[in-house]
């Protein structure tokens, strides 16, 4: 959980218009799960190539794997994640959206 942290950060950072009206209209943060690096990057591009503002973190510890990525979640953004479970329900890769 503390990657998705690392994420936000980023996504405050690169998109800080967008950032700001997710505070003041909706302030909501859902974090969900994904099996593994690949399947977490695979989202990411999918992500990206459907429009989306989307960052991602890479954690240098562990050799700089994806450990985390953060997008505006639109409802048309949505539909690409809705099947992906609640985090910490697997405890695997985390992935946010705001």
């Amino acid at each position: 959980m503390v990657q998705s942290g690392h994420s936000i950060a980023e996504f405050a950072h690169k998109f800080p218009k967008q950032f700001k009206n997710w505070v003041e209209t909706s302030n909501y943060l859902i974090s969900l799960s994904s099996r593994d690096e690949i399947r977490l990057k695979y989202l990411y591009e999918k992500l990206k190539d459907n429009g989306a503002n989307v960052v991602a973190f890479y954690e240098p510890d562990i050799d700089d794997q994806m450990t985390s990525l953060c997008f505006y979640g639109t409802p048309e953004l949505r539909k690409i994640t809705n099947k992906l479970n609640l985090a910490l329900k697997n405890q695997n890769y985390v992935q946010n959206y705001v």
